[in-house]
């Protein structure tokens, strides 16, 4: 059953019955403002106003967090055949690490406020290596997968692992940190590879699944803070992911009127964290080697994703189910 056909049915039904159709997606909008609230941070260090406005942005993800933990929750127990269908569905389940994801981010996010990083990155912690066993688990065990259904989003699950690191070294869990983020690297290196052969040799994505094609950024970007936050420098590999991460931002770039063209669909919170995790990777880069195009790039690109969440914002994105 289609999202569209889901949200026509749940439009009929009384208010707290349309939590039956609450998406798992929905969690991809927590990672676009906790991104976007750790980027204001990064890339303007001085700025009073844009700390202000990743203060609001982080406050706000916060609030929806809870919110939409609470609903899903409450959907797992009440609407369990829905919740089923969402878990067993080809593409769906590649999203349910976004709620781990969005726990890791507020850990990185209230990392100044030592106990409850603390208990934020440890649920998200355990809550990626569950979704990743499983996850995987099904890719290894169900019969039905097929190269079509390769999109960028099958990155989540893994790959998610290298936002461990972000709060995991600073709280002291270095091993821990290294553990996640090596799983993240290798098996990006995997999925890359297969990735790219799906995208080359078969048909275009459909258009609801386009704004995936920006989560190719996340991985070199998010990998890139989280390598130089566990040795403590810049070295020649840091160099060498952080200058991919430029060319898939060049690339993304070079290809923005095939986005433009493109509807709103809730997919396209896609654009966000991974736009918002190159933004703090490029303010890291210019911090790490004085280079001065990365520090502009990264003051562009914020004020580009703030532009980006109030246009998503204005969809009315929230009231969807």
């Amino acid at each position: 059953m289609s999202n569209e056909s889901l949200n026509m049915e749940g439009a009929t039904l009384p208010s707290i019955s349309r939590i039956a159709y609450m998406p798992v997606t929905l969690f991809s909008i927590i990672m676009g403002l906790t991104g976007a609230a750790i980027a204001c941070r990064k890339a303007f260090p001085d700025s009073v106003m844009m700390h202000s406005a990743g203060f609001f942005l982080g406050v706000m993800s916060s609030v929806l967090l809870t919110v939409f933990v609470a609903m899903y929750v409450f959907k797992m127990l009440k609407y369990r055949d829905e919740f089923l269908h969402e878990l067993r569905h080809m593409v769906r389940i590649n999203f349910f690490p976004t709620i781990s994801i969005s726990l890791l981010l507020q850990s990185a996010y209230w990392s100044g406020w030592h106990d409850i990083s603390l208990y934020l990155w440890s649920a998200g912690a355990m809550l990626q290596l569950m979704f990743t066993l499983f996850i995987m688990s099904s890719w290894i065990h169900r019969e039905h997968f097929n190269i079509a259904h390769t999109n960028p989003a099958w990155f989540i699950p893994v790959v998610g692992s290298i936002v461990v690191p972000l709060a995991g070294v600073g709280l002291g869990f270095h091993e821990t940190s290294l553990f996640f983020f090596s799983i993240g690297l290798i098996f990006w290196f995997c999925l890359l590879t297969i990735v790219l052969y799906r995208l080359f040799f078969h048909e275009n994505l459909p258009d609801k699944l386009m704004p995936t094609m920006f989560i190719l950024l996340a991985p070199p970007s998010i990998g890139f803070i989280a390598y130089t936050d566990i040795i403590g420098s810049t070295d020649l590999f840091a160099h060498i992911i952080y200058y991919f991460a430029l060319f898939v931002f060049i690339l993304l770039m070079y290809n923005t009127l095939t986005f433009l063209k493109l509807k709103f669909y809730l997919s396209s919170w896609a654009y966000s964290f991974p736009l918002a995790a190159f933004s703090a990777a490029s303010a890291k880069f210019a911090d790490s080697t004085g280079s001065v195009i990365p520090y502009f790039l990264a003051k562009i690109v914020v004020c580009a994703l703030i532009g980006l969440i109030v246009w998503s914002g204005r969809e009315h994105t929230l009231l969807i189910f």
